[in-house]
């Protein structure tokens, strides 16, 4: 049995249904960011680290964090992404080679109202954030679907668990 690797645009669930799935399923569950985190001690975040070193240094180190925990797993894991996923191949290409590919999507006004219940994030324009949030939401869903082995259309219920149902049951039927 191979991995399954979430993927998705930011507030699509990644790593709520991730963990969720993982115990329906009987997997194990773990989240790329934790696993990369864990690499670049002495930095605090992900995000302080990515502002100092740079996007090239961030998107090397997600691969080598995965590589590394590859190395040491024989269960099978769900691994829950980062939203930038898509942009770094090196990382697209060591998934492909060790499980499989699930784009969790999400309709864009539901991201966008997630996204913004927090405030107006620093990778959107201020000044007019839903038409920032348009392309960015177009650029990835075109790549995302475009690299995913499974794509599942994500339902808005009300209740996670319900949603979380929903990927199960279908998962069931994909994988």
């Amino acid at each position: 049995m191979k991995h399954l690797y979430f993927c998705g645009i930011k507030h699509s669930g990644k790593s709520t249904l991730g963990k969720l799935a993982a115990q329906a399923l009987g997997y194990s569950w773990v989240d790329l960011d934790d696993l990369v985190l864990q690499g670049i001690a002495p930095y605090r975040s992900i995000r302080e680290f990515y502002q100092e070193a740079g996007k090239k240094a961030f998107m090397e180190e997600e691969v080598r964090a995965l590589k590394a925990f590859l190395n040491t797993r024989e269960t099978p894991y769900i691994i829950s992404l980062g939203g930038g996923t898509s942009d770094n191949q090196a990382l697209i290409d060591v998934i492909k080679q060790s499980g499989k590919l699930v784009y969790l999507e999400v309709k864009e006004p539901v991201l966008l109202q997630r996204i913004l219940a927090g405030g107006v994030p620093p990778f959107l324009d201020p000044s007019d954030p839903a038409s920032s949030f348009a392309s960015l939401y177009e650029r990835r869903h075109a790549r995302y679907s475009n690299i995913c082995d499974i794509m599942v259309r994500l339902p808005n219920y009300p209740d996670v668990r319900d949603t979380a149902h929903f990927l199960v049951e279908t998962l069931k039927i994909e994988v």
